[in-house]
């Protein structure tokens, strides 16, 4: 995994630009923890198989959410990533297309400290039918392309790892010490001290609480943030 520190809102656009020449699907994940990249329902015990649980857990979102469910969250897929969304424990792990919204994800965690931005070149782990086959039952964690059929996955172009537990290793696996991944993740460093010059930047460039989340809530984060 190559490994690069920014210290600016131009150096960070110059690392990124050049993906379009390498690649044809690139992705990006910003984070304020360095590495572990694994989806909700594996980070307290990767060992952990999650299968019961997951079943048991979409059983009683079916149930409980029939009155607010919309009628796609029918496929299994498409109630994952609503789910996803709300904030249930999944197998999925959140991506975007858009190398500025994953900045300001990073920079915009309350936590202190350096934060990260993942970089995943795409082309030979991607999915272009996930919703044929059961998300449960993977050979291998895949790369794919929601259905754009939820406001903030439209506004933040958001994609998604689909991980597997891996039954050889018993495990799942993080990707950035995955034989098939990690030759093809970037890992981007943005050290403490640059993150608030970097979210005013972003700002300037339309990228903001207000524009990623395009709701209310979306609003008065970014007016929170913006009249500090």
């Amino acid at each position: 995994m190559r490994q690069v520190i920014v210290k600016s809102f131009i150096d960070y656009v110059r690392e990124t630009d050049f993906y379009d020449l390498v690649a044809h699907f690139v992705v990006f994940r910003g984070q304020a923890v360095r590495g572990n990249l694994l989806p909700g329902i594996a980070r307290n015990d990767p060992t952990a198989n999650p299968i019961p649980r997951e079943k048991e857990m979409l059983r009683q979102l079916r149930l409980l959410g029939a009155a607010r469910l919309p009628s796609h969250a029918t496929v299994t897929l498409d109630l994952l990533v609503l789910a996803q969304h709300y904030g249930l424990e999944t197998r999925l792990l959140d991506w975007t297309t858009n190398p500025l919204a994953a900045l300001w994800f990073a920079c915009n965690d309350r936590r202190s400290g350096d934060v990260y931005v993942y970089a995943l070149e795409a082309d030979d782990h991607l999915d272009p039918e996930p919703y044929d086959g059961d998300p449960l039952k993977l050979l291998q964690t895949k790369v794919f392309q929601p259905r754009f059929n939820n406001p903030r996955v439209v506004a933040q172009q958001g994609w998604f790892t689909l991980h597997r537990f891996s039954a050889k290793d018993k495990r799942f696996v993080a990707l950035e010490v995955s034989s098939a991944m990690k030759d093809d993740l970037t890992e981007f460093c943005i050290p403490e001290k640059h993150r608030p010059e970097i979210l005013q930047s972003l700002d300037r460039h339309g990228t903001s609480a207000r524009t990623l989340f395009p709701d209310l809530a979306g609003l008065c984060q970014y007016l929170n943030w913006r009249h500090k």
